[in-house]
């Protein structure tokens, strides 16, 4: 038979899946960000530019373009994940409501 016990665990493992999910997303998107702006100050000083405003105005460009766009979509996708979870947690336990309600109304017919 049902168990409401089951449905919250297998949500909170689930969701629990997504957070590390969304943690790994996170540190790459990190170390990437680390990556580039080392690449960054590597060119500047190769360049003689180091102490020039050229790698702050390309740090700034890179987490305007590239890290932050890619922030935002991680976090929506994140924020997707979740509310697809709940709904279908919702349709779910409605759908058992719903079987288990008929079930009741063909017994009290017998």
């Amino acid at each position: 038979m049902y168990d409401e016990n089951e449905i919250k665990t297998f949500y909170q493992n689930y969701r629990d899946s997504l957070d590390r999910q969304y943690q790994a997303s996170l540190q790459n998107l990190e170390q990437q960000r680390k990556n580039a702006q080392t690449s960054i100050m590597s060119g500047a000083n190769k360049a003689g530019m180091l102490y020039s405003n050229f790698p702050a105005r390309a740090k700034i460009q890179y987490d305007q373009e590239t890290y932050q766009p890619a922030q935002i979509k991680l976090q929506n996708s994140y924020q997707t994940g979740l509310n697809q979870l709940q709904n279908n947690i919702l349709k779910y336990q409605n759908s058992i409501r719903e079987i288990q309600d008929s079930i009741a109304h063909l017994n009290s017919m017998s």
